[in-house]
């Protein structure tokens, strides 16, 4: 699917969503269990290393997963290095000619957020459909994903941290860093992707407009909420803060933009 961009900045963040069809009504047949959710996260790191965009976070839930992705506005790839990365996306031994018409349309498809997207919901739902004793059949993930853009350093330092209290927002667990699933318990228990979503909130949080703090002060500004919300459980919600993060709210995955001016509103989402 085609996606506009914002042509007037040369980064941008979007918090994306994907979901399997609707199961308001009970239907839980295609709920996640633990081995999808491994290999879902496997299939968008893998994704990742291939495509110019980059994961900043996630949260990989039952029904439905956040990310947070950045994407650069002009490709920044060589040929050359789209060869080497054409001959890991294929599989094959040897890199191929970086002149080739094969590895040229292949990179212009690095930069591309739509087909990163559609890759990864092909690729898992052919991986899922086998993993039934009659092998299922069609797509699973409904046919839009969602991309808001986040427009300004508060409202995506607010994403950020939003995705990660989701599991607490679902009642799945009393202190977030408990769910396996999660960029944040990634970076808590100090798994093999710890570093990478570590260096990558920083470099986020920094060219988007804190450059003017080193790199453990911006990731404390970060880690400081979600360390005291994440870790209570049930609790009291009083502050505009607590309303933004810890409530469920569709402001977070509608229209086309978000911007925040304090801790209570949402001010464009358009």
């Amino acid at each position: 699917m085609k996606r506009s961009y914002d042509m007037e900045s040369d980064v941008t963040f979007y918090h994306v969503i994907i979901k399997v069809p609707d199961n308001t009504l009970g239907n839980s047949a295609y709920a996640f269990n633990r081995e999808h959710k491994t290999h879902l996260r496997k299939l968008v790191f893998w994704l990742e290393s291939i495509y110019e965009l980059e994961l900043i976070n996630y949260c990989i839930m039952s029904t439905h997963a956040h990310f947070i992705i950045r994407r650069d506005r002009e490709s920044k790839l060589s040929l050359i290095q789209a060869a080497y990365r054409y001959k890991k996306y294929k599989s094959l031994e040897e890199v191929p000619d970086a002149r080739t018409c094969e590895v040229r349309k292949f990179a212009k498809r690095l930069n591309d957020l739509g087909d990163f997207m559609g890759n990864l919901q092909k690729r898992f739902t052919v991986w899922y459909n086998q993993q039934f004793e009659k092998c299922r059949r069609g797509q699973l993930f409904n046919h839009c994903y969602k991309a808001i853009q986040i427009k300004n350093t508060k409202a995506l330092i607010r994403c950020l941290q939003y995705i990660e209290l989701n599991p607490l927002r679902a009642q799945m667990v009393t202190n977030v860093t408990d769910y396996e699933f999660s960029s944040w318990a990634d970076i808590c228990h100090s798994t093999k992707r710890k570093e990478k979503l570590k260096l990558g909130i920083v470099k986020a949080l920094r060219d988007f407009g804190l450059s003017y703090l080193s790199d453990t002060k911006i990731f404390r500004v970060y880690m400081r909420d979600l360390m005291e919300l994440g870790s209570q459980g049930d609790r009291e919600i009083k502050t505009g803060l607590e309303v933004l993060l810890l409530m469920r709210s569709s402001l977070w995955s509608r229209g086309r933009s978000i911007s925040i001016v304090d801790e209570s509103f949402i001010v464009k989402t358009e």
